[in-house]
């Protein structure tokens, strides 16, 4: 064994021993060994914690190692500075402004984490982060996503990560498929999550963690990786618990539709679909302008059922009882895509006499829009059109295939609660509703950090406040027992597929029963024929571009 390697594990066995002796001020200050050498951090400035910054967690995906399974992050001699963040993966789009990145940078070497601690001697739960943004945008650098205050609140180790994105991340080759070990293509970006995950196995005792109670929770793209990771075996035994916020299971597709998508790629490159020496030197830039980008263009490029990550779809492998079983908490929010039907002028002026003619939108049957005038009455919505098409939508993108892992899991285990976000009262609250991603703020207290503070005021503000540590405080609670029940929080009972509870997370939290099972038979049924209604979606938006 090199000599490296046994002072590494002789520094993770110290870590164990003597971390509850260290004195508060040294934890901050003192540098901690890494399987890959020393990284020193910082002391924040507004909360009793430590935070390190841009820890590589593997190799730069470049070269020869662009399109590959994340390789081993090099050694580096001396001390890395901790203070200084990682570069965001490649991405183009919107998201980069809802995902504000104070690197600064943007890069293909990109697979970095960042670690927040209590700044006091102690063994403590881990909550890995994992980001949102379509598999096509975002960082774990992002402001709205800060663990200090979750780590200050709730004696929590709090880890955010970076992994790669859109065709870097997603991309599907025969070529590529052909010369992997393990005869896998297109499933970079959840590879390099399993990656993460399995670094903090090895390496999160020295900052305090305890690599046994680890939490992995994600929003959006973080929910549908939350999905993936409760599904693929390579995950087994990296987490103990997980969150699932705005996800679903459902999105992977064939190898050979991957493969139709990477080759008008790789033609755009400029470059044979087999030819790899060609498009590993092609500059990063070139292969991203190839790519969509965009708000409603994300998931164009997702995870392949590829025999090796997965062999079905995350939701056929949980059905199956093949997955993960670990305690779970799963959601969604009220309102998710409302917003983006306000771009629709002709949904958003419908009349009552039209809600049933408009429906063909949603690229549904005839006999389909009987069902869903059912399953959906307009007199549900205020007689207003616009609101019943709104809950169709959040239903089919988001809600529905979020609650349908959930009820998947339900058939096998106890440890189970739903929640439904319903909360609205920021800026634009009655145009936007409780929109994706508005659950955000109150899980990380972002509400004054961008991009989250835009829609809170001082009035704003002062209402939601309320919210953040019953949110919070469910959160912490199921990262240390895989309970979110505790002391001062309202009861939030185990879900239950007869009865369908979900915590409702408003000014007043309360419990309810859901009533989605009906709605959401239909989706899944719908799902079988037809494209996947985000990927419809984006199609939608990119014709009218």
């Amino acid at each position: 064994m090199e000599i490296r390697k046994i002072l590494f594990a002789l520094s993770v066995a110290a870590g164990l021993i003597f971390s509850g002796r260290a004195m508060p001020e040294e934890l901050c200050a003192n540098p901690v060994q890494t399987e890959s050498g020393l990284v020193k951090g910082l002391s924040e400035k507004d909360t009793n914690t430590c935070a390190w910054h841009g820890i590589p967690y593997a190799a730069a995906p470049v070269g020869e190692l662009r399109w590959k399974a994340p390789q081993p992050a090099k050694q580096w001699d001396g001390v890395r500075d901790g203070s200084r963040w990682g570069a965001r993966c490649m991405q183009k789009g919107e998201m980069e402004l809802v995902n504000a990145d104070p690197s600064g940078r943007m890069s293909e070497d990109c697979l970095f984490l960042n670690v927040w601690r209590p700044a006091q001697p102690g063994k403590f739960p881990v909550m890995v982060w994992i980001h949102g943004g379509g598999y096509a945008g975002g960082t774990g650098n992002s402001k709205m996503y800060f663990g200090d205050r979750m780590a200050d609140a709730g004696d929590v180790v709090v880890v955010t990560i970076n992994y790669r994105l859109n065709a870097f991340g997603f991309l599907a080759l025969s070529a590529l498929r052909t010369e992997d070990p393990n005869r896998s293509t297109g499933n970079y970006g959840s590879l390099d999550q399993v990656a993460a995950l399995k670094w903090v196995q090895r390496n999160i005792g020295n900052f305090g963690g305890d690599p046994g109670n680890v939490t992995i929770f994600g929003e959006s793209a973080g929910g549908w990786s939350i999905c993936t990771m409760l599904a693929t075996p390579l995950a087994k035994g990296t987490f103990q618990k997980a969150i699932l916020e705005s996800g679903g299971c459902e999105e992977a597709e064939p190898m050979d539709a991957g493969y139709k998508k990477g080759q008008g790629i790789a033609e755009q490159v400029g470059c044979k679909n087999d030819d790899l020496a060609c498009l590993r030197k092609a500059p990063a830039k070139k292969i991203l302008a190839a790519t969509t980008g965009g708000l409603t263009a994300g998931f164009n490029l997702i995870n392949h059922l590829d025999g090796y990550l997965l062999t079905d779809t995350p939701l056929g492998m949980i059905r199956s009882g093949n997955y993960n079983w670990v305690p779970l908490i799963a959601g969604s929010n009220h309102d998710e895509v409302k917003v983006l039907l306000l771009l629709e002028k002709d949904l958003k002026k419908a009349q009552p006499e039209e809600y049933s003619e408009k429906m063909k939108y949603f690229d549904v049957t005839d006999a389909e829009i009987k069902k869903l005038t059912e399953l959906y009455p307009l007199n549900a919505y205020d007689n207003k059109p616009g609101n019943g098409y709104a809950q169709i939508a959040t239903d089919a993108a988001l809600g529905c295939p979020t609650y349908l892992g959930l009820a998947a899991t339900a058939k096998y285990q106890k440890e189970i609660y739903y929640y439904r976000f319903d909360f609205d009262q920021m800026r634009l609250g009655k145009t936007i509703g409780a929109a994706h991603a508005m659950e955000l703020p109150f899980v990380f207290n972002s509400l004054d950090r961008a991009p989250m503070n835009l829609l809170y005021g001082p009035k704003q503000k002062k209402i939601a406040k309320p919210l953040v540590p019953v949110i919070q405080g469910y959160w912490i609670n199921f990262a240390k027992t895989g309970d979110p029940n505790g002391p001062g929080l309202p009861a939030w009972p185990k879900f239950n597929l007869n009865t369908q509870q979900a915590q409702v997370f408003d000014t007043q939290v309360r419990t309810e029963s859901a009533k989605v099972a009906d709605r959401c038979a239909f989706w899944s049924e719908y799902s079988t024929s037809h494209p996947s209604f985000i990927e419809n979606m984006g199609k939608k938006e990119k014709e009218k571009q």
